[in-house]
This record gives structure tokens, sequence and C-alpha cells, in this order.
């Protein structure tokens, strides 16, 4: 009996033992297999990031696209509207060059025609048509102004005259080294006095008229009138008519 119990004994002890082993190595067998799981969902988080930054990047591909595409398309339009322009311009500049050819000798006959009414009309602010003509004419010759810009001054210049037809102006201005006073009366009368008053004159027939003391007489009236220091009102003056143009004016017909 005492021979088996040993043997028995042994087997009882050395159970343990073996069991204890083997939940070691599975414990390991465990470790190693959640060690193994933490990095293959480290490679899957990190290719979720590489894969989120892809797909980010893929969108803003794409709306770049869609935004160069819209770009293109409007430049296309603006190019061909461009197109259009340029037809249109290459249209107007031909009509320009064709409408020169006629504007241009019109402009000329139009101041040689205005330069022949101030010299043979009344001569009133002398210089300041002259200079007015004078830049008139230059203009005509100048290629850095452009033919409207030289049609506007030249239609300018012509309403002034005809402005001078309905207008009252004194003005001083020297004749011959000599200071006087100027009356203008429209386009039709002009007079001067000396700067005393004591002495007058009327333009008649390209010439200077004296003129007496009693026509001169409201010649002063006249003038305040122009220069608007008293109320418009009737007035008087002597006129120049055919019958009384002689030399020696001494008694001229009234006009208003």
């Amino acid at each position: 009996m005492n021979r088996f119990t040993l043997p028995l004994a042994a087997s009882i002890l050395m159970f343990p033992l073996a069991v204890g082993a083997d939940t070691d190595s599975a414990s390991k067998m465990v470790l190693k297999t959640d060690e193994n799981s933490a990095a293959v969902q480290r490679k899957i988080n990190a290719l979720d990031d590489s894969t989120r930054d892809k797909l980010e990047e893929t969108r803003q591909l794409l709306a770049r696209a869609e935004q160069l595409a819209l770009y293109n398309s409007q430049m296309e339009a603006i190019i061909a509207n461009q197109e259009e322009e340029k037809l249109s311009l290459d249209q107007q500049i031909e009509d320009i060059n064709d409408t020169e050819q006629g504007i241009l000798p019109l402009m000329q006959l139009m101041l040689s025609q205005l330069e022949a009414d101030i010299n043979t009309g009344l001569p009133f602010l002398k210089e300041e048509r002259a200079v007015r003509l004078a830049k008139l004419k230059a203009s005509l010759g100048r290629a850095d102004v452009t033919v409207s810009e030289k049609f506007r001054r030249v239609l300018e210049a012509l309403q002034i005259e005809v402005d001078y037809g309905r207008t009252l102006e004194r003005y001083r201005e020297n004749e011959d080294g000599r200071a006087f006073d100027y009356l203008r009366i429209g386009n039709v009368a002009l007079y001067r006095r000396s700067l005393d008053a004591g002495e007058s004159w009327m333009w008649v027939d390209g010439a200077w008229r004296s003129l007496s003391d009693d026509l001169a007489q409201p010649l002063e009236r006249a003038s305040r009138v122009a220069e608007q220091s008293v109320a418009p009102q009737l007035i008087v003056v002597p006129m120049s008519t055919p019958e009384n143009s002689s030399s020696d004016i001494t008694s001229l017909k009234g006009g208003e």
C-alpha cells in the first residue's frame, strides 16, 4: 500500500507546476496579441489621418479647379467682348478718318470767316479776340489735339462772337500808346472816351469820329448800365447811319 502512495503524490505535486507553465505562456501570448493589435490600430489610425489629409487635399484641388474653370469662362467672355470692341473701334477710326477729311476743311473755312468778321467789324477787344483766333489757328495743326476738341474750340469761339451781339460792355484798353474807356453796344456800335471823359469818339466807317459834347453826354449813363452799377434803363445814344457818316460828326440820329 505504501508503494502506490508516493508516486501518486508526486503526480499530484507535478500537475500544478504544469498548469502554471501553460498559464504563463498563454498570458504572454495574450499580451503579445494585444501589442500586435495596438500596433495594427496605430497603423490604421495613421492610415486614417493620411486618408483624411489626402481627402482634404483632393477637395481643395477640386475647388481650385472649379474656380479656374469659372475664371477661364469669364476671361473667354471678356476676350470675346474685347474683340467686338476692337472691331467697333476699328470701324470708328475708319469713320473718323473719313470725317476728318470733311471736317478739317470746314473748320478752316469757319476760322477764315471768323477772322474776316473780326477784321471788318467793330474793333472791340482787339487783343483778346486776336489771341483767341491765333490759338484756334495753331490748334488746327496740332496732332495732340483731337478733331472733336478742335471743333469744340471753334464752336466756342463762334458762340462768344454771337454773344457779343446781345450784350453791353465797358472796358479799358490801350490804343496807339494811349488808354481809353470803351463802350460796346452789341456788335453794332462802339464808342471810346478819354479817361477824363473830355473827349469822345464813335467808330464810323472804319475810323474814329469825334462826338460833340451833347451827343457824348448819354455815354456815361450807358457805361454805368453796361458795368451794372445802375439798373437797366432806356438810353438814347448816337448811332451811325449812311446819311450821317461824315468825317466830322456834330449831329447823329439817336438810337436805343
